[in-house]
Formats: C-alpha cells, structure tokens, sequence
C-alpha cells in the first residue's frame, strides 16, 4: 500500500523556547518526549496528581465546538485556559482540530454537501452513526483554510510562558485526525476521492497552516506533524522540502506488537528518516494506543504485560511519544511501561542517548520462507490460516501459541483485536526488541521461548535462552560504539529466569582486560525473574570479546539460563 512506502512525520520548529529548553540547534525541550495521555485532556480528572508519570496531556478539539458560528471562534475557552492549567500540572501539550467527522452543522447550511457512508465500526466493534463534509467542495475548502488562519493567528498570539508548551500542531485534514477523508464509503454516488485528488488537498491545507504558523520572517513558529498513513512520494517529497524539522504519526508502532508488515513499514520508516537526516534536519514522531487494551484477550489477560511489551515494541520502532489512554495512564499501575518508554524516548541519537538495552525474543514470520519452507509449511500468503498453525506448532514445545488465528492473517487494525496471544504474524520482527545493543548471531547462540515463566509476570511474554548445545555455551553482545564513544562507567541490568541450575557468568570489555567477570550467579530454580544491577567503572566496549563482542553471558550448560533484557545506563 501507498503509506508503506516511508513513514513518520511529524513538523515542528518552536522559536519561542526559553533558557530552560534544549541547546541552540534543537528545536524541542530537553525532558518532553515520553508517555501522554489520550484523548482530549480531561483537566478535571488527569492532573499531575492523578497521573504522575505523564509529560502531558494533548488539547484535541473538535471543529463544531471550536467554531461555533461561522467566524465566531472559542479559542481561549478550548486551548488558553487548558495551557493555563498545563502551566499548573507542569504538562507539555501539542494541538490538534478534528474537523471530521460531524463537522459543524452551518456547513451544510452554507452549501457544503453532507454525506451518509456505509456502515463501518470503531476498534471496540461498536457501529458508527458519522457523515462526513465533501472535502473538495469549494465552500467547504473556503472555510477549512480559514479556521486553520484563524487557528494559526491566535496560537501566535499566545504569551511565550503559553506557547512553549504547545510541542506541535499536528494537521488532521481526515477522519477523526486520520490521513484519510472518510470513514466508510459514500452512500451517493459521485462523491469518492482518489488518492491523487486527496493527496493534493492534505499538501493545500498542509502549506496553508504553514503559512498561518509562521511569522513575518517565513519562520514557522510551531512544529506541524501530518499522519503517514495515506503519504505517498509526493507529500513526503513536500514535507521535505518545505518544513525545517519534519515528523510523523504512526499509529501501528504503538497498537502493541507483532503487527502485520512491521519489517516493511520499519525498513521505510528508517529509510524516510535518513532522508530527513540528510537534509540536516530533525525528525520526530508520536502513535496513540487505543481503548482495545481493556476488551480483546491479548491485553486483558494481563495488561501490565501488554503495556510493557508494547512501550519496548514502540521504542524499538522509535517513537518519541505514546499517547496512552487516560485511564491506563493513571497512577502507577502501568509503571513499568511508562518508566521504560519514558527512559528511552526522544533518544534517537546514540552519540548523545544515555539508556541502551537489548530485550531478547524470537518472532514467528510467516512470510519468511527461507525459515518455514513452503514444502513444509504451505503456501506463503497472508491468508493461509494453516501456515501459521504449523509454524506455532513447531515451537509449541518452547510455548509458542496461536490463539486466534484468523486476527493474524489481517492488517494492524485487525491484528489488534485478537482475543489471545498469537506468536505467529505476517511481515512481523522475527528479531530481538533493541536499541544501540544487539545480539551477535542470536539464532546459533540461543533459544527463543513464548510465555515463559509466572503467566502473572510482565517479563515472561518472550524470552531467549542460551543455547547449551553450541559448544560455546553463550550469548554475545555488540554495544553500538556511538553510544560508548569516551564513557568508561556505566550500571549493567540483567533480568532473567531463575529456573534449573545452571551457573552463568556475565564478562565486559575493560579497560583493563578484555574478558573482565561483571558477576556470576548460580541459578536456584525458584521459578521467579530476578534482577541484577552492578556498576562498571571502567569499561572500554571495543570489541575485544569473542566474536567481536563487548558483553557475554556465558553458561556452564547443566540447564537452560533464560534471560529477558540486558540493559546499560551511562554514569
């Protein structure tokens, strides 16, 4: 599809940034990127109190409420006295208009046609009752551009102590804040939109909010961040030539895992943002986990594990905010996600990051048909149910499991609403969840396990061992040398399963000896996932172990030693 072919962007370039901001040069405060909450920001009921661990909350306001007679607009009541409250909590926010669908009820008086769709559901099953505005109607396209005038003028005129915590605007021309007009398909004939002609519309209200962000010098004064879903080369070739710091929403980084065609859409999104590197400027990106978390099985039968794997899944693909529900974000009892996602996010650069891990698993590829040959599997299509049931059941002995098996076979938004776990996907990571630490030769070294361990433990969704019957009886670890460059102190984390008995042994390159013992630990099979953190004072990370590595974990082979992350925090 067309919106795999780059991804994420999401525009943001804020000149009224005080002392207390990032260093010249970048464009976002230094402690902003991390967990929101979702949707609106309810002011009553998400405060700094309630939710602790958030950066903020974003303003989302629909168009009816905002204007609620032609020229007639709230803006102070629906965003001034909000950024009032966001001073008071210590939130950042971003902004965005929702113009669709049930768009102002004065369109339709004023010659915009109102559209009936065919029937469609929300991601909790629940049927919609929407209609939508004619996107391409004159009248319609006069009054969009002059809420987004408006809208621009008035963020402009904001005090700075307000503007600065608005991070960006991001443009939602679509559906709900979608890249698409409709959420269905038009009743009457004739008004269906091509990609060309949509493409062309989002680009026109793209420039127009630009332009209205922007002061009397050309400079855009707040970030604008555009949806990837339905960008093709054109818009992307746009955004690059046209905003000085460029990002994206992605939505399938942050519905959970093991969706479908996460390589491709990983491998462009990469490719996109290099372009962007390229050009010398700053990338950044946002995804939004919706209510399904609390209804389909995959969550609900522990959703302290569901966040968690999800905020490594959403880090791993590089996002910078998660926007989590607000009833999920509160309090502490998604802890652990939030601090993991929180730790690691806006760390692009591993040059300048502070946190580096490696979360082991194994994912299960059905499109991989050098792995699972088709004279063994069956047929490689996404569509071939059976492929995946012998995929799973070839690992069934290390846990692996395909629970609703009709979810995996459908796109991300499918995907999401399976009412168990399903380890076998289309398109999926086969790989370790990482950033700036990567396993060496993982699949020769070790094993990869599903559900291993305590059900009620966040850890135990996925996990590697090291494979005993390798006669070097380790796993291998390159830390990225940009990460390493001039840093000698670092704490060392190792989370694993302490069953069996095996003794293993954790070495480091050091300054002074290339295979220096961190520490040992002699398995006591009480079924529980531990943790060990140490300090290293003087680590060199050239890649003098074995196999050109900076990390081993070496065992003595007499059981399985399991392990679910490694982890580095610079001192």
């Amino acid at each position: 599809m067309k919106y795999i072919l780059f991804l994420a962007l999401v525009l943001f370039s804020q000149l009224f940034i005080n002392q207390t901001k990032a260093q010249p040069g970048n464009y976002f405060p230094n402690d902003c990127w991390g967990v929101y909450s979702w949707s609106n920001w309810d002011t009553k009921n998400v405060t700094k109190e309630s939710h602790p661990l958030i950066k903020g909350a974003p303003i989302v306001i629909k168009w009816k409420d905002l204007e609620v007679e032609p020229g007639t607009y709230l803006f102070d009541k629906l965003i001034g006295d909000k950024l009032k409250l966001a001073v008071k909590n210590g939130f950042y926010t971003f902004l965005m208009v929702h113009v669709a669908p049930n768009a102002p009820r004065w369109l339709y008086a004023n010659g915009v046609p109102e559209l009936q769709m065919t029937p469609t559901v929300d991601p909790l099953g629940r049927p919609r009752d929407w209609t939508f505005q004619y996107y391409l109607d004159e009248d319609y396209i006069f009054y969009y551009h002059r809420l987004l005038r408006e809208f621009g003028k008035y963020i402009k005129s904001l005090p700075p102590d307000l503007h600065k915590l608005i991070l960006f605007v991001q443009s939602a021309e679509g559906s709900t804040g979608d890249g698409w007009p409709y959420k269905g398909t038009p009743l009457k004939a004739g008004y269906d939109i091509t990609d060309e002609a949509w493409g062309e519309f989002r680009i026109n209200a793209w420039q127009v909010l630009k332009e209205a962000l922007s002061n009397e010098k050309g400079e855009l004064t707040t970030p604008i961040l555009v949806n990837y879903d339905s960008n093709t080369e054109k818009q992307y070739v746009w955004l690059l030539n046209n905003l000085p710091v460029i990002g994206l929403k992605n939505g399938m980084f942050s519905h959970g895992y093991h969706i479908s065609e996460t390589k491709q859409r990983l491998k462009n999104w990469e490719q996109f943002k290099g372009n962007v590197n390229a050009r010398g400027k700053e990338f950044f990106s946002r995804g939004e986990q919706d209510g399904e978390w609390a209804v389909y099985g995959w969550s609900t039968q522990n959703p302290s594990q569901a966040f968690y794997w999800s905020a490594i899944f959403a880090i791993h693909c590089g996002l910078d905010m998660w926007n989590v529900p607000a009833e999920a974000s509160q309090g502490y009892q998604f802890q652990d996600a939030i601090h993991f996602f929180n730790r690691y996010a806006g760390q692009q650069s591993a040059a300048t990051a502070t946190h580096a891990f490696c979360s082991l698993r194994k994912g299960l590829d059905a499109s991989d048909t050098l792995t699972y040959t088709t004279e063994i599997y069956g047929e490689p299509v996404k569509s071939n149910i059976d492929r995946y049931l012998k995929i799973a059941e070839s690992f069934k002995s290390n846990g692996a499991k395909q629970g609703d098996p009709e979810k995996a076979i459908g796109d991300g938004m499918v995907n999401r609403k399976r009412k168990d776990h399903n380890d076998v996907g289309w398109g999926i990571l086969d790989g370790n969840y990482c950033r700036f630490i990567t396993q060496i030769e993982p699949e020769s070294t070790s094993t990869g396990w599903w559900h291993k361990g305590p059900r009620e433990s966040i850890y135990s969704l996925f996990a590697r061992s090291i494979n005993i019957e390798n006669n070097n009886k380790a796993i291998y670890f390159d830390v990225d040398n940009r990460f390493s460059n001039n840093t000698q102190s670092y704490e060392l984390r190792i989370i694993w399963l302490d069953e069996g008995n095996a003794r293993w042994s954790v070495f480091y390159d050091s300054l002074d000896s290339s295979k220096k013992e961190a520490f040992s630990v002699q398995n006591a099979n009480s079924g529980e996932w531990k943790e060990k953190t140490v300090y290293l004072n003087d680590a060199r990370f050239q890649n003098k172990l074995d196999k050109a590595s900076d990390i081993v974990i070496r065992s003595d082979g007499t059981s399985d030693a399991v392990f679910h992350l490694i982890e580095l925090s610079k001192k």
